[in-house]
């Protein structure tokens, strides 16, 4: 089982030229709406890329979250739903569901959340979604919640056993236990700098900013490259470069939390993939993401991802 902690959404896209000058108004050539939040789009991830998988039998996927008491809130978990997640701990609450207003300019995506009802997480809801939880289980965490509240769940996490995976989005300073507790690290070039303090801008950079994370206690590094691909790293035995796959780019928004789920899927719950091959999967389940417009309906499956590449993993 991997338990997804984060938050909930509702994106609203805009597609424009360019972004509009202090004071100006400009037309929107585009708009759309959907269900979004770093948390739900891996949740959603997880369990697309999941449910046409031969080894789907280990890869259920539990949203712990919180969205309004509203329409909209209804709706997200609907979706949810739909795609397969498990929203038993998916809670309703007395304030506005979270939103995302996200500026589309060509290849370039530009976000402004309110967090609203993703505030609202306790330490409750954690004890509760993980009571059953098994140390052959997985919990993925990102930063759009209390970091206090994700602090407790990978401290609660690693009490039980569980995998832990940090994808350290937005970056914020971290108290030491969030490193002590993690077992993967996936921040992209710009988190790695606040987090790091070193801008990986070539390959030595890269080996110094990911050796600083395993000297905080963290067992596996992806550094996530944007067009230049992924830097990954297993205590430093196993340090390799993976390159990014050549795809018409049409919406970067869901590329990285692709990656992360499609991560959290195919190591360790699939077993049959090294942790090397877990990411070159990742890698381009991201590629066939940024093909098309939307959040988590750009998404692929597994059958999906297989088949754009002729079947080389199965």
């Amino acid at each position: 089982m991997i338990y997804v902690l984060g938050s909930i959404n509702n994106d609203i896209s805009l597609e424009i030229e360019r972004m509009p000058k202090k004071g100006e108004t400009l037309l929107a050539d585009g708009c759309r709406m959907g269900l979004g939040g770093k948390g739900a789009n891996q949740a959603v991830a997880i369990a697309k890329l999941a449910s046409s998988s031969e080894k789907k039998k280990r890869s259920a996927v539990k949203m712990i979250g919180q969205v309004g008491k509203d329409a909209v809130g209804t709706e997200l978990i609907d979706k949810l739903h739909d795609y397969g997640v498990d929203t038993e701990f998916v809670r309703r609450v007395n304030k506005s569901t979270g939103m995302a207003f996200i500026t589309l300019t060509g290849k370039d995506n530009r976000i402004i959340v309110y967090s609203g009802a993703n505030l609202g997480l306790s330490k409750t809801d954690v004890d509760e979604a993980l009571m059953d939880a098994k140390p052959s289980d997985t919990l993925l965490c990102q930063l759009e919640v209390p970091l206090y509240i994700v602090a407790y769940a990978l401290r609660k996490a690693r009490a039980i056993g569980m995998t832990t995976i940090l994808n350290p989005a937005p970056a914020k300073e971290l108290a030491p236990d969030f490193y002590y507790n993690v077992d993967i690290i996936v921040p992209n070039e710009t988190e790695t700098q606040i987090l790091t303090g070193i801008n990986p801008r070539d390959w030595d950079s890269r080996k110094a900013a990911m050796n600083e994370f395993h000297a905080r206690g963290v067992r596996y590094v992806v550094l996530t490259l944007g067009s230049d691909g992924a830097a990954i790293s297993d205590g430093g035995k196993l340090v390799s470069h993976i390159p990014a796959i050549k795809t018409k780019v049409v919406d970067t928004t869901s590329a990285g939390d692709t990656f992360v789920g499609a991560l959290a899927l195919m190591y360790p719950h699939v077993g049959m993939y090294s942790f090397k091959e877990a990411c070159i999967f990742a890698t381009r389940a991201a590629a066939l993401t940024v093909s098309e417009r939307g959040a988590a309906e750009s998404i692929p499956s597994f059958d999906k991802v297989c088949a754009f590449y002729n079947n080389e993993i199965k």
